[in-house]
């Protein structure tokens, strides 16, 4: 057995009394303990996997809340929440929200918990390397880039925030500015 799993089902041992209120992860967690104790190995694995993936979706949806309100005279579209895109990063969170304002179009965007996020930490922690993206900033105590085409990105804690679109640069980094990085980075995002 993989630790990864045997972590898996020991949690679900460890919280099982505190599971005892019924939902879509603590079912499937019962779900993967009645499979382990019957000897059913890949039922468990399925079971535990499909609890970490109703986790990761929940996650993602707290880490919405993030997304800032519409500034005045933009508009806000739904809130995205996807714990199987960041699959395309190595794993993960995204949340994601567009904005729109006359022909003007911004989207932010918020990836957490992602092993992309180790890889590009010796990027943002490095001004010199971060430069050759493009222009560098400091916004709220942290390096920020504009990139050559335009994004705005931040690494925040566990957090890399993109802010893209054709609006100008100065609307995104208002963008940018609204977003609440220490409460990100304090909710593990």
């Amino acid at each position: 057995m993989t630790r990864p799993f045997i972590t898996l089902v020991v949690a679900a041992a460890l919280m099982g009394p505190a599971l005892a209120h019924a939902d879509d992860v603590s079912d499937a967690i019962a779900d993967a303990q009645k499979a382990y104790a019957s000897g059913d190995m890949a039922g468990a694995k399925q079971a535990l996997d499909a609890a970490a993936q109703l986790l990761a979706q929940r996650n993602a949806e707290g880490l919405a809340k993030f997304l800032p309100p519409a500034p005045a005279g933009w508009t806000a579209g739904a809130v995205e929440t996807d714990a199987a895109a960041a699959a395309m990063f190595g794993g993960g969170l995204i949340a994601k929200r567009e904005y729109t304002k006359d022909d003007a179009r911004v989207s932010v965007q918020i990836i957490s918990q992602s092993p992309i996020i180790a890889q590009m930490a010796g990027l943002f922690g490095n001004a010199q390397m971060l430069g050759a993206m493009g222009k560098v900033f400091r916004q709220q105590g942290r390096m920020a880039v504009v990139t050559r085409d335009g994004a705005v990105q931040m690494l925040s804690g566990g957090t890399f925030i993109t802010i893209e679109g054709n609006a100008s640069e100065a609307e995104k980094k208002a963008f940018l500015s609204a977003l609440d990085l220490a409460g990100i980075e304090k909710s593990g995002g």
